[in-house]
């Protein structure tokens, strides 16, 4: 066969006859468009717990255990009885009240914030409470302060202060007489104790006051009190 048999081209005929099956544009189309609609079947895979979540389960059983084996009365039915009606509860025995602890517990959420965890106060702006006749002196004094309040310059261990000190009247007696027990007889000083009869005295006979005290009412530390 010679070079230029090679090269032309087949009959139309002979096209046909090689393709005998072709397919135009438009079912090349539709074809191609039935496949892209088809996709594979899913397969079943493993997917491994993210660490995270297994600390996360293992700290809840391990909490969990913890709680069963404190709480669950070690699974005795006794523990619980539904029968037992509140009525027939053993009462609870009341509780022992410690002035000096509820002294504390006053002056840590009344009066640290002016004059400070060691009473030392803030110099120029609260007085200290530490080694004071204002604090170690005149009881009923004292507790005229604290019920009603202090407004005036006031000289305390050589320096003079001149704020204003709010009253506390909505106080129970008890735990005014109790912050001025925990202050007077705590490492800061060395003074008595006050009675909770003697502050209130002290409300009832000055009842109808509603003004805080001045120090010219009250007089200096080695004054005696006006009554």
């Amino acid at each position: 066969m010679s070079d230029s048999e090679k090269q032309d081209p087949p009959h139309e005929e002979h096209r046909e006859t090689a393709e005998p099956n072709k397919l135009d544009d438009t079912e090349l189309h539709e074809v191609h468009a039935q496949l892209m609609r088809e996709h594979r079947e899913p397969k079943e895979n493993f997917a491994p717990m993210p660490l995270f979540m297994v600390f996360i389960f293992a700290g809840l059983s391990f909490w969990g255990g913890v709680y069963i084996v404190q709480y669950s009365g070690d699974f005795d039915g006794f523990v619980f009885d539904e029968t037992v009606r509140p009525s027939e509860a053993e009462p609870a025995e009341p509780v022992e009240f410690d002035p000096f602890r509820a002294g504390e517990r006053f002056y840590r959420r009344n009066c640290v914030a002016c004059h400070q965890a060691d009473g030392q106060g803030v110099p120029g702006t609260f007085p200290p409470l530490v080694d004071t006749d204002w604090v170690e002196g005149d009881k009923e004094r004292l507790i005229k302060v604290v019920l009603h309040g202090l407004v005036g310059p006031i000289e305390v261990r050589g320096n003079t202060y001149d704020g204003v000190m709010p009253g506390f009247r909505g106080s129970r007696d008890r735990d005014i007489a109790a912050v001025l027990t925990w202050i007077r007889t705590n490492e800061w000083n060395d003074a008595d104790e006050v009675d909770e009869e003697l502050v209130v005295d002290v409300r009832e006979r000055y009842a109808g006051r509603t003004e805080p005290w001045h120090v010219d009412d009250l007089g200096e530390p080695s004054d005696p009190v006006d009554e």
